[in-house]
């Protein structure tokens, strides 16, 4: 596993980074002020989340499941949206305002019916992990795709077909570690979400 190269391809990567991140805060600016537009959208999350609450809170080690919960849900959805990237990029796009959709608006309704405080201990400890983490890996399926949208179009041309064949190689062969990468914050992420938080958001 060839780490350097790994973080080598995340600097080739910045305008995506960049790019993804603020579609993931156009998505939580939209769920803060225009939420009943994305009203239906949003009940259906929100009801997800409530069913995946009480099964938790029914089970004999009601944080320990929360933390295995927690996990498999972000650190298959993230290595899913990266994978889905080949779809010329679409899913991490969709993924990544679906997401800023929701935090916004349980953010907004957070603060509304609490305090800035409150979101911010609900949020911050696990949240300064996992949102960083879903940047990067929609990052990683938006340059996927459009890889292979490149090398599609380049196949008219052998010099330019050589070149982003070379570059399509490349992101693959870094794939793998940053993948690790991502799994391995997102379970620290878990252990921050299920313990600290918790901690903060009931005491």
């Amino acid at each position: 596993m060839n780490l350097s190269a790994a973080l080598a391809q995340l600097k080739v990567m910045k305008h995506y980074l960049i790019a993804s991140a603020l579609v993931f805060v156009i998505g939580i600016v939209l769920g803060a002020t225009s939420s009943e537009q994305f009203q239906a959208f949003l009940d259906a999350q929100l009801a997800a989340l409530k069913q995946i609450s009480k099964a938790v809170e029914e089970t004999e080690q009601p944080q320990w499941t929360l933390f295995w919960v927690i996990f498999w849900n972000n650190a298959s959805k993230s290595l899913l949206i990266i994978a889905l990237g080949v779809f010329i990029g679409i899913f991490p796009l969709f993924f990544l305002i679906g997401n800023g959709l929701l935090l916004g608006y349980i953010g907004a309704v957070s603060v509304k019916q609490d305090s800035l405080w409150a979101l911010i201990k609900g949020i911050v400890p696990h949240g300064i992990l996992e949102i960083p983490a879903i940047i990067v890996a929609s990052a990683l399926g938006l340059r996927l795709g459009l890889l292979i949208l490149k090398n599609l179009f380049a196949l008219v041309s052998p010099a330019r077909s050589s070149k982003s064949r070379e570059q399509l190689r490349v992101f693959m062969k870094s794939l793998v570690p940053l993948a690790i990468m991502l799994v391995v914050i997102l379970f620290l992420a878990a252990v921050i979400e299920s313990t600290v938080t918790l901690w903060l958001v009931k005491g």
